[in-house]
């Protein structure tokens, strides 16, 4: 008996030469599969669906295999609908990726992958479409004079990572937040997010005052339950943490200075607001609805990370309709 297993698989054009040959020769179907290194069902789907009244040829079966892989509906994988879907996840700020990991929940018999997607713009450009203009941009601005000086100097008490619980590095839990702040020129904004589900929350600050910044960080937090840790980046505008640390009974970490990866989660989603919302930007202008509405399409965005799950998805435990 074979000790193959069992999955049923498309022969190739050298198979089907060796059992058209064998079959001539009077070899069982149980014979032919050993030979082949495919179960006995492989063969005789084969025969079935690829014999001819002539009997069987490789060359015909190989012809009605590409046949039916072209006229299949998988192969049919960009369609107005398909359109409709990357148009509307762009338009949401989605990447490609996005897009895909999304449609493998909610569509899983018309979900493409992120490739097909990009394929797809590319055509639609080609036609004169304009959906590639809605493609995130990706950019990094380097400093010109070497590294800036870290903050760790003025901050007092200053716990190190290296002292924040294993436990945080699982991402197992809710609770643990990592923040930072991003530039505007006459405005700034103050940026928490959760390690496990990448829910993110989003304050206007006027200055980067570190009293200004610690009552918006327990504003912020006060908006959750539950907050057990916070990792911060070093500037000096997190002098203030023991205040906050007291009013949401949480422990503050913080991240070495230059490793930004320890607080990678937080930059990502940085990365994406910048999308947005680039460098140079005042974000004076910015009313408070504005920023409500960047937080909840940031929450509302599948990840790759969270298996197609938005943030909002993994930290409520309720799943949305989105694009179906």
């Amino acid at each position: 008996m074979s000790t193959q297993t069992k999955h049923y698989k498309q022969l190739t054009l050298g198979q089907r030469y060796q059992l058209q040959a064998m079959q001539k020769n009077g070899l069982s179907l149980q014979a032919i599969a050993d030979t082949l290194g495919v179960d006995k069902s492989t063969v005789s789907r084969e025969l079935k669906r690829n014999s001819g009244p002539d009997g069987y040829c490789p060359e015909t079966a190989e012809n009605k295999k590409t046949d039916r892989k072209r006229n299949a509906r998988k192969a049919k994988k960009r369609d107005e609908q398909h359109k409709q879907i990357v148009a509307k996840g762009l338009s949401l700020g989605w990447s490609p990726e996005n897009i895909s990991c999304r449609m493998k929940i909610e569509l899983p018999d018309k979900a493409i992958s992120h490739t097909t997607i990009y394929h797809l713009i590319a055509q639609d450009k080609v036609n004169g479409g304009t959906l590639y203009q809605e493609l995130p941009r990706f950019g990094k601005t380097r400093w010109k004079d070497g590294k800036r000086k870290a903050g760790r100097t003025l901050i007092p008490d200053r716990k190190d990572i290296t002292e924040r619980p294993a436990i945080v590095e699982q991402r197992a839990l809710s609770g643990d937040w990592e923040g930072d702040t991003v530039y505007g020129q006459d405005a700034h904004l103050v940026t928490l997010v959760d390690r496990k589900s990448r829910l993110t929350l989003i304050g206007k600050v006027d200055s980067k005052n570190a009293d200004t910044i610690a009552n918006k960080m327990i504003e912020m937090l006060k908006r959750v339950h539950g907050a057990k840790t916070v990792t911060l980046d070093n500037g000096g505008e997190f002098a203030m943490h023991a205040r906050v640390s007291k009013a949401i009974n949480a422990d503050i970490y913080f991240a070495k200075p230059y490793a930004s990866y320890q607080r990678g989660t937080n930059e990502n989603t940085n990365g994406i607001i910048r999308r947005h919302w680039p460098k140079k930007m005042a974000f004076g202008q910015l009313t408070v609805k504005e920023v409500e509405v960047m937080e909840l399409q940031i929450n509302s965005m599948p990840r790759k990370v969270l298996g197609g799950l938005t943030p909002i998805e993994v930290y409520t435990g309720r799943s949305v309709a989105l694009i179906a």
